[in-house]
């Protein structure tokens, strides 16, 4: 999924969540990404309904890529319901497993990067591509163990792209999180990045829980975060841009200058695509 760079700004849009859907109704974003498994089985007439205020975007958590054997087909089967229903521009899930065959974990562990893991993903990957019919990202996640392996993170990534054509959903939250746990330059990880892949965005709030970070998503955006966000919009064909808020909403409005000052760096972004430079780099 190589894009290109383009002249339009990206699309900047926010995560659906239950507690806001009065205000998406009323405020309908650039686009809308909906988290896929609370629309299995019963949401089918409200996805069509979100489809019809803006361009819509799932994203799904339970595939478990990184899982050694075959896709659980009845995620596969529901997840296939909520894209037939939303008509999505894409869908992503994340580079990790969420579960073995004997437990499910509840949350996404990164995967070590190497050949065996490659092969693991690149063949679900192909899987999910092949039963959805639509656009495949994936997706970095939060460690919180150093994952070292022969391959780091970013070149797991473009050779995962290169072998599917899947693009990249770059959470950029994850990636200060992960940075600031483990002592790296996010910006030297950008550099090792394909970005001709990237095509979303994930921005969200992160904060100190002791002595370790989290991607906590309950708090305004950090300005690291949005400052890598214009960087990568400058430097990568990015097509939309989703703030992610998992609790302690603020007022709409707070909301709206949030999502206001990333349409802006969109903008901007799009208005300087033909003096694009990697993140790090310097004239």
């Amino acid at each position: 999924m190589a894009l290109r760079m383009t002249s339009t700004p990206a699309r900047v849009g926010i995560a659906y969540r239950p507690a806001l859907a009065s205000w998406i109704e009323s405020r309908p974003p650039q686009c809308l990404e909906v988290a896929a498994e609370p629309f299995y089985k019963a949401g089918e007439r409200q996805l069509r309904g979100l489809a019809a205020l803006c361009p819509l975007v799932v994203h799904s958590t339970r595939l478990s890529l990184g899982t050694p054997g075959p896709i659980d087909p009845e995620e596969l089967h529901w997840l296939a319901r909520v894209v037939a229903a939303a008509d999505p521009l894409w869908v992503s899930d994340h580079l990790g497993f969420s579960r073995t065959a004997e437990v499910d974990l509840g949350w996404t562990v990164p995967v070590v990067p190497g050949p065996e893991s490659l092969a693991v993903v690149v063949s679900h990957v192909r899987e999910v591509q092949e039963q959805l019919g639509r656009p495949f990202l994936v997706e970095n996640v939060v460690h919180f163990l150093p994952t070292a392996g022969v391959r780091s993170e970013p070149e797991l990534l473009n050779t995962l792209c290169r072998e599917t054509g899947a693009g990249i959903l770059l959470d950029l939250t994850a990636l200060v999180v992960n940075a600031r746990n483990h002592g790296f330059d996010p910006r030297r990880w950008l550099r090792d990045l394909a970005l001709e892949h990237v095509a979303q965005l994930h921005v969200g709030g992160c904060a100190l829980d002791g002595e370790r970070w989290h991607d906590s998503h309950r708090d305004p955006v950090p300005d690291e975060v949005l400052e890598l966000a214009a960087e990568v919009l400058r430097a990568a064909p990015v097509r939309a841009v989703i703030l992610e808020r998992d609790g302690r909403y603020p007022p709409p409005a707070a909301l709206e200058a949030e999502l206001g000052r990333l349409e802006a760096l969109a903008t901007e972004a799009a208005s300087d695509a033909g003096s694009a430079q990697r993140p790090g780099d310097h004239a």
